[in-house]
Order: structure tokens, then sequence, then C-alpha cells
């Protein structure tokens, strides 16, 4: 029984710079999407490859809880076999927009499953595969740092189809924020350019393998106790779903049945980093006062989001009672307290230096 691991990352750039070029002419989509290296993107329900556009449908019965999709070629002059390659590429973002429907409510999480992002988040995931045998991962391959392949940094990289290797010093999830910031960066002419980002990391696991929750999570996240109390936010008997800080756990699942709990999974995952990295952005660089209060209102608003079933509900009643939200929720409370103090103080000086300017001017007058 084989199991499944999914290193996530959520990047956000937090500072663009403008472009010293005047005028730099915007290459076709098409190119952009072979020079990245990327199979398609979605803009709306137009699926764009090099290929050519197709439409995508999708009609949701949330009483089954199942969507069914429909695709369909923009010019009269294709047809679906032309797209059959790419078709049977969308499994990823087909599965992804069927969670998004059911878990995540759009009111508080714009979620693209193509360049995958929460809200202006770009939420990376990844498998590591031995290219030699291609086999996955086992839960026991991933403990601690040495284990965890969003810390570690690759000799070089190479994309399927190409002959050549590119040296490189970074991590995986860089190289994927690198590639997709870039080709984003060209899409609107490099008017801007990335400069500064924050990110998170995570580890998903899915294996029926796990005697030990508890013990398991230790030796994962390479702690001697767990950072929050256990819980399992599953609603259903189908299996088990037990979230921490920096990591989650799913077990006790059908195996012949895995992609509802893997894709519920990365969809409450990416909305776990969200909210962390929101955070974190809030209180380390966000400077202006009024923005932090909003993004704090938010959220604040955000737990208490109306439209989301109970499992999302679980997963946002246990990030506000972590130990880390609450930490940077006070921290962010202090942040306010010492920039309206700051304010203040400015306000104080400035009424100061106008009451001598009036008086010196007033004197002057006099004279």
């Amino acid at each position: 029984m084989s199991d499944t691991i999914v290193f996530m990352s959520a990047y956000e750039t937090t500072k663009y710079s403008k472009s010293k070029l005047s005028f730099k002419q915007k290459p076709d989509l098409d190119t952009l999407l072979d020079k990245h290296n990327l199979t398609y993107m979605l803009m709306d329900d137009k699926l764009i490859s090099s290929k050519g556009t197709l439409k995508l449908s999708a009609k949701c019965d949330y009483i089954q809880q199942n969507t069914a999709f429909s695709f369909e070629p923009i010019k009269k002059k294709h047809t679906l076999d032309d797209f059959d390659e790419i078709i049977e590429r969308t499994g990823f973002c087909i599965k992804l927009l069927h969670a998004q429907s059911v878990l995540a409510d759009s009111l508080y999480f714009k979620i693209d499953p193509v360049i995958f992002s929460v809200n202006r988040t770009l939420i990376i995931t990844f498998e590591v595969i031995d290219f030699e045998t291609g086999s996955t991962l086992k839960k026991d391959d991933v403990f601690g740092k040495k284990g965890n392949y969003n810390l570690l940094t690759i000799n070089g990289y190479q994309y399927f189809g190409q002959e050549s290797t590119t040296p490189s010093n970074d991590k995986i999830s860089e190289i994927i924020y690198n590639n997709v910031s870039s080709f984003f960066s060209e899409i609107i002419g490099e008017k801007f350019v990335p400069e500064d980002y924050s990110f998170i990391h995570n580890t998903l696991v899915l294996s029926n393998e796990i005697n030990d929750v508890s013990d398991y999570f230790c030796n994962l996240i390479g702690t001697r106790e767990l950072p929050s109390p256990l819980e399992n936010i599953s609603t259903t008997e189908t299996y088990q779903y037990y979230p921490q800080d920096g990591a989650s756990v799913i077990t006790n699942y059908n195996p012949d049945d895995v992609d509802i709990p893997l894709y519920n999974g990365i969809i409450l995952e990416a909305i776990k980093l969200t909210i962390y990295l929101s955070q974190i952005i809030n209180l380390e660089i966000t400077k202006d006062m009024n923005e932090v209060i909003r993004n704090d209102l938010y959220l604040e608003n955000l737990f208490f989001a109306p439209h989301v079933p109970i499992e999302t509900h679980n997963l946002l009643s246990y990030i506000y009672n972590t130990n880390s939200f609450q930490h940077h929720k006070e921290a962010t409370k202090l942040k306010v307290s010492y920039m309206a103090a700051e304010n203040e103080s400015k306000r104080s000086r400035n009424g100061v230096l106008l009451n001598v300017l009036l008086y010196i001017l007033d004197i002057v007058f006099q004279w």
C-alpha cells in the first residue's frame, strides 16, 4: 500500500520594482507557455494552451458532491481530438476545482487551480519521485529537516523533453515560484518585476500505516511534543484528517478512492497556509496602520464565514485556536498600539511646531 507525500509552499510577492525598460513588446501567450514549460493556464472559463483554447464548463451537484466537466474548442477549426494530450493533463486542475466548489467559500477564498493560488498567494505543490524506480517517497522518508524537500537545495534541474541540466542551488519551491513570477511578469511586458517575497512551508502525508499519529507528527516535524492538541477535523467516516502547524496527516482512508481525501486535503492545507502567511506579512512587513487593521479584520471575519461546510469550519476553528495564530494575533495588536502611539507622537510634535510657528508669526505681525 503506497503512501502519498505532498510538499506544499505558499509564496506571496511583497515588493515589486518598476522595470527600467520604457517599453517591451509582449510575446505571444503560447510562446510564453512553452518558454516557461507550462502546459496550460485557466482564465475564467477558458483553458489556454500552446495548441489553442478550450471553453471549460462545470456543473456541480452539491447533494451528490460531484462535478461534471466538459470541454469545447473555441475555434471551429479545432476538434477535441486536437487537445487529447492537454485534456489528459488537466486531472489535477479538475479535481482541485471540484474540491474548491465543495470546501471553499468564493467570497473569502479566490482559488485558481492551475497557477494554483488562493487570493494573492501562490500555492506550490509537488511530489518527489525516484527517477530510476518511479517510486514515490514513503511516510518514514520525510522525517525532520533532512527529509523535508521544501527545505533542501538542489544541484540542478531538467525539464522533461530537454537534454541539458540547469545548475541551481535553490529549493524546489523557489525554482517554481521564480518561473511562475517570471511568466506573469512577461505577460504584462515586464513593466513590474517581483523583488521580494514571503513564504511558508507545509507537508501533507497520506498513509494508512501510521499507528500513533502523535508520535509520527513529532518525528515528521522534528519536535518532542506537538505544537497544538491533536484533533481529527474530518466529518466523514471515510478518512481521518489531523492538521498541525507545518504539516498534516490523513489516514484510515480507502486506498482505492484516495482522490477525495487527497484533493480535499490540498485545498484545506492551501487555506491554512494562506491564513498563516497573511498573518506573518501583516505583522512583519505591512507598514501602513490602516492596512494592518483592515487585514486583521479580514482574518477575524474569515473565521465566521457562513457558507463553508463543516470540515472547512473545523479547520478554521482549529487554526484560530492554535498557539501560533494567537501569538501572531497578540503581536499584531501590539504593533497597532505602537503605530497608533507613534502617530499620536508625530501629531503632538506637529502641533507644537505649528503653535511655535503661529507664535512667531504673531510677533512678526505685531512689529
